[in-house]
């Protein structure tokens, strides 16, 4: 996307997104490292707020000029689609075939100790329906299934479709509109969830359209939000640090409602691009991880389920135990909270080069697709007037 000062992308913001993926794979990861016993920790979910937040601001970025009519918001949503749902598919197929696996075997070594049955609680058959639709996150099955992050990109696909039909009628710069929505949003979000901004089952759409709207808001104000650039450095400093503090410090309750308007605030400003920090954002391992970042947010929980198999194998042949209940939640154990932690990051780190791997073989071939379909429904039809420039996908 070209951006007002001329660059062709949001760097800064793209290398956010980056940033966020890995935090949020570090979250899931289910070993019973010291940090599982902060109490800030939680606070990395955080994170599923700003994706929300930086969506909407870049997609009022990119279609607020182009979504005045039913085809653009159908090739919009074609888009949307494209965007979203090849890698979810990808990754919901390899779980349910490493599912497959561990019911063939076990179909074989009758009396084999297993923690869940292969297709139980959570990973049952229908629920492949679900998440194919995106409808996961509706009362279907109470239960956190299959790939449990894409949540959020299911409920963001359809959050997305109400921006869409916001836009048609009130226009891209519907500033009062946004600020009234997101008030609607946080007023229903606190009214189902008073004691945490953290909604995921079966009300994250609310919590999705909150944070959305929010930052469609943050964009209409993007120009109230430029320093001069003498003083960009330093804001935007200030901003990288109030950001860790409010996940440090920020203690569960109605404050998270405030924290995506910190967000949304930090969003608008690194828009701009214009201090040293949004330099360093735009060097090349930044860029690679943002680049990436669907992908390490899709793919993180296949690696967990793989090592937990194979965690589960160790225990059972060894009669080691590999698991600790901390709190009411299963972890694994690998010796000590140190190693622990070690064995997070470092899985964390294998996700990287594997989404690096699907983005190129899923990703973008996938999205090349959908840019050759929404370039045909762009080219006018003969005796009517053109339909407008293809929607490049963001």
């Amino acid at each position: 996307m070209r951006g007002r000062e001329g660059s062709e992308r949001f760097e800064a913001l793209d290398a956010g997104r980056g940033v966020c993926a890995l935090a949020v794979a570090f979250f899931h990861m289910p070993l019973a490292h010291p940090l599982q016993q902060q109490a800030w920790f939680p606070n990395l979910q955080f994170c599923v707020d700003v994706f929300f937040v930086l969506s909407g601001f870049v997609l009022l970025h990119a279609y607020g000029d182009r979504l005045a009519t039913g085809r653009q918001a159908f090739r919009f949503v074609l888009m949307r689609f494209g965007r979203l749902w090849p890698l979810h598919a990808v990754t919901l197929g390899f779980l349910v075939l490493l599912e497959g696996v561990r019911f063939v075997y076990l179909s074989h070594h009758a009396g084999t100790p297993v923690a869940t049955p292969p297709f139980g609680a959570a990973h049952r058959p229908v629920e492949i329906v679900t998440h194919l639709l995106f409808l996961q996150n509706f009362r279907t099955f109470g239960e956190y299934s299959w790939n449990f992050p894409s949540w959020s990109i299911a409920v963001e696909f359809w959050a997305s479709i109400v921006l869409a039909a916001t836009v048609m009628a009130a226009g891209p710069k519907g500033r009062l509109v946004f600020a009234g929505l997101a008030t609607l949003s946080a007023l229903v979000l606190c009214w189902l969830s008073p004691r945490t901004l953290f909604v995921i089952q079966n009300w994250g759409i609310v919590r999705c359209l909150f944070d959305l709207f929010v930052g469609c808001l943050a964009y209409t104000l993007r120009d109230h939000v430029r320093p001069p650039r003498g003083v960009a450095t330093a804001a935007e400093i200030l901003a990288a640090l109030v950001l860790p503090a409010l996940v440090l410090l920020l203690p569960q309750g109605p404050g998270g409602y405030g924290a995506s308007l910190a967000f949304a605030a930090v969003i608008a400003l690194f828009s701009h691009q214009r201090g040293a920090v949004s330099d360093l954002a735009r060097a090349r391992i930044p860029q690679r991880l943002g680049l990436w970042s669907f992908s390490i947010y899709l793919l993180h929980l296949p690696v967990i389920q793989v090592f937990t198999s194979v965690m589960h194998s160790v225990e059972q042949r060894t009669g080691l135990a590999r698991t600790v209940i901390l709190g009411h939640d299963r972890f694994l154990d690998v010796g000590s909270g140190p190693a622990n932690l070690a064995v997070a990051a470092a899985l964390v780190a294998l996700t990287v080069p594997l989404a690096a791997a699907t983005h190129r073989l899923v990703e973008r071939p996938s999205l090349a697709w959908f840019k050759r379909q929404d370039t045909r429904l762009a080219a006018p039809v003969a005796g009517a007037p053109a339909a407008g420039a293809a929607l490049v996908p963001r």
